[in-house]
């Protein structure tokens, strides 16, 4: 145990930015507020700007603080910007590529390029510039899929913009990719640590890039680092649009690490729905349906191994109860022939036996069960999973199987209960026998305390059912009873 606890200690150790990571998730609330009073302090001074230049200027704050914050007041404020440009080029230009970067971020890609493409960039500076290139990129970049033609205008929106700002992060990074395409070996790292960073968001982004070229040399240890410094950057100034902590829930999900990939993973959700950045909704749930069947399923198999275990104790109980009944009954006879030895014995590996198989089966069908998730993962996707996930599992049918098996064990060595139970019961109230060997559930439960399980709590696992449920049978039993004292359950035991 003590090494054990050293390898944990050990390896919570080889990685503190998991751990930093993890308190920064804490305080996410603290980080959200200070950004909520950042937006407050632009919103006041849009208020109360002058004229429709200073009003611009700060709608142009805005639009920076909410682009990665939230889509629709990001586009709001674009809006405005569009408004109150005042015929200036410059402003007309930067107006216009918000608004391009915006439109290609709700995923609205025709708009995006038409809007893109009327962008006079002669007007634009440096960083009117970054926004311009980032759009570009992006929007071209999301054309290709489908229209390989697009692929010349990507390179030039590049060209233009490494001339123009070729020490910026993004600028860099999108320059080496276009370089690695062409054949051309670069040493990506060392380019996009010598980049000018000006904020916490350009080290988010920073970082994010160092990940990538990590997973390009296969380094899964080092981009695992990185994404989990960039995420951290990303939620200290209260980003809800990123990729750090998609990507690195998604290393997590294929290193077996699956709880925290599906924590990452649901908090990347619950960000991007609150900032309505719909490019990413696809990928995101579609990630979170993987990790979360995975999820499910062990989940699924710890439940099945519960009810199975709670079932072979208590079928275990009931053996060992009743071979403790038979043997003392036939220890107080002076003459036991070894024939009855014998039977006692045959009685007992029968128990036993049937028990072995009956878990042997269960074991079996889960095993079953888990191929056949698996296959049909492989053939047809998280939504066929989902859909088997949502029928009746079954764990349900089994369990009642089990029930119904002790039943008729019971009723084997104790043919008479129901007869010695009626005697106790008030006469319009006494329970019918059993039909085809399976006991009612007022009788499954005197059964149980017959076999010395009196706790309700304990009774309500066995049946799988509530303990309110419990109690409410067991007080009208009682109730219905020629004891309705406490002494019920002593007679019940001593039948």
């Amino acid at each position: 145990m003590v090494c054990f606890l050293s390898l944990i200690s050990c390896t919570q150790e080889r990685r503190p930015y998991l751990v930093l990571l993890d308190h920064t998730i804490e305080n996410k609330a603290q980080y959200d507020s200070a950004h909520e009073r950042l937006e407050n302090t632009y919103r006041y001074q849009y208020r109360m700007a002058q004229s429709d230049s200073a009003r611009w200027e700060a709608a142009y704050r805005l639009e920076k603080i909410f682009f990665y914050h939230d889509v629709d007041s990001c586009y709001s404020n674009v809006r405005k910007m569009l408004r109150l440009h005042g015929g200036d080029a410059h402003r007309h230009g930067v107006s216009s590529a918000c608004y391009a970067n915006i439109l290609y971020k709700m995923d609205s890609l025709d708009r995006a390029l038409a809007v893109f493409e009327t962008i006079d960039t002669s007007s634009l500076g440096t960083d009117g510039f970054r926004t311009y290139g980032y759009a570009g990129y992006h929007i071209y970049r999301k054309l290709l899929h489908d229209s390989p033609q697009y692929d010349q205008a990507c390179q030039k929106v590049i060209d233009d913009w490494w001339k123009r700002d070729s020490t910026h992060i993004e600028c860099t990074y999108y320059h080496i990719d276009r370089l690695r395409k062409e054949g051309i070996r670069i040493h990506g790292l060392e380019k996009l640590q010598s980049c000018v960073l000006t904020s916490p968001n350009d080290t988010a982004k920073s970082y994010y890039f160092q990940a990538m070229e990590h997973l390009n040399t296969g380094d899964l240890d080092k981009a695992t680092e990185c994404f989990a410094t960039s995420a951290t950057y990303d939620l200290r100034v209260s980003a809800k649009a990123y990729n750090a902590l998609y990507e690195l829930a998604r290393i997590l999900f294929r290193r077996g690490d699956i709880q925290r990939a599906d924590r990452y993973m649901r908090i990347t959700l619950a960000d991007a729905n609150s900032s309505h950045y719909a490019l990413r909704y696809n990928d995101i749930i579609s990630s979170e349906f993987e990790i979360m069947n995975v999820v499910l399923k062990q989940e699924q198999n710890r439940k099945i191994a519960y009810i199975v275990g709670i079932v072979a104790v208590s079928f275990m109980l009931l053996v060992a109860i009743a071979l403790v009944l038979l043997l003392g009954h036939y220890s107080t006879e002076l003459n036991v022939s070894g024939q009855q030895l014998n039977e006692v014995s045959k009685i007992k590996d029968g128990f036993l036996a049937n028990y072995m198989e009956k878990c042997v089966d269960y074991l079996n069908k889960v095993d079953e069960y888990r191929s056949t998730l698996r296959h049909t993962a492989k053939q047809e996707g998280p939504k066929a999973i989902m859909a088997m996930l949502r029928k009746p599992s079954f764990a349900e049918g089994e369990f009642n199987e089990l029930l119904s098996s002790m039943d008729s064990t019971f009723l084997g060595i104790f043919p008479d209960f129901v007869d010695k139970v009626n005697e106790h019961m008030l006469p319009d109230y006494r329970l019918e026998m059993p039909d085809n060997g399976k006991l009612s559930t007022e009788l499954r439960i005197l059964a149980l305390i017959k076999m010395g399980i009196s706790k309700r709590q304990k009774i309500a696992k066995i049946l799988n059912m509530s303990v309110t449920t419990v109690y409410s049978y067991h007080s009208l039993l009682q109730k219905h009873s020629l004891h309705p004292d406490d002494s019920f359950d002593k007679v019940i035991a001593g039948l």
